[in-house]
């Protein structure tokens, strides 16, 4: 992965830094970044602003481990895609399913980008979503066309990847943001499960992920 992750920002953070990163990210997605001071941070996470302070230097170093965070669990769905042991079409519907699972457990990460990319051109903080959300797709790009290349999928190209890429991330992102309305569709029934709903958009995509080593014919 291209981005370089700062010691402060693993797994071995403490309980009181991931509180801190939890009642950031709340509220910037709440009020935006202007809208928040670290003496708000510290009281929703329970802790003193020196201790804040003593986990991230400013709130700038505490708006970019959020975008981080995010980053991190997404390079965690990169993983996954990239094991090779797996069919293509198999790896795809579980980064769908994933995707989709992600952002429907932690709604305050898709709604941070969100209200970010309302910001004016040229704001900070939307440059950094931006930036966060750049190396991400590039990363699943280069990953996606690996992976096809490697399983032959006669329609592995360049474009066609970019098409591929932007339909999975669009289906999970539609379905999160109608999540409350998909119930009330006329007779919805089974098809508002997010399980079976992958397995649609996957249904609907197989011809053109159909690989020669997976050809019966």
């Amino acid at each position: 992965m291209s981005q370089q992750i700062s010691p402060g920002h693993t797994s071995t953070r403490t309980e009181a830094a991931k509180r801190i990163l939890t009642a950031a990210r709340l509220l910037f997605t709440e009020r935006g970044f202007e809208g928040v001071s670290i003496r708000d941070i510290a009281a929703r996470a329970d802790v003193s602003k020196a201790n804040v302070f003593h986990h991230f230097r400013n709130k700038a170093a505490l708006y970019d481990a959020v975008l981080e965070d995010s980053r991190l669990t997404f390079d965690g769905l990169l993983v996954d895609l990239a094991d090779h042991e797996l069919p293509l079409r198999d790896r795809l519907e579980r980064f769908l399913r994933d995707d989709l699972r992600t952002m429907l457990r932690d709604p305050s990460s898709v709604n941070l980008f969100l209200r970010q990319m309302l910001n004016s051109a040229g704001n900070p903080q939307r440059r950094r979503a931006e930036d966060t959300i750049t190396e991400g797709m590039n990363d699943l790009l280069q990953t996606m066309a690996e992976a096809r290349q490697k399983q032959h999928a006669h329609t592995a190209t360049p474009d066609s990847t970019l098409a591929l890429t932007l339909t999975l991330l669009g289906s999970a992102f539609m379905y999160f943001q109608l999540r409350d309305v998909l119930p009330r569709l006329d007779d919805a029934g089974e098809r508002c499960d997010p399980d079976r709903y992958c397995a649609e958009i996957m249904a609907l995509l197989h011809p053109g992920l159909t690989c020669q080593n997976d050809r019966t014919d």
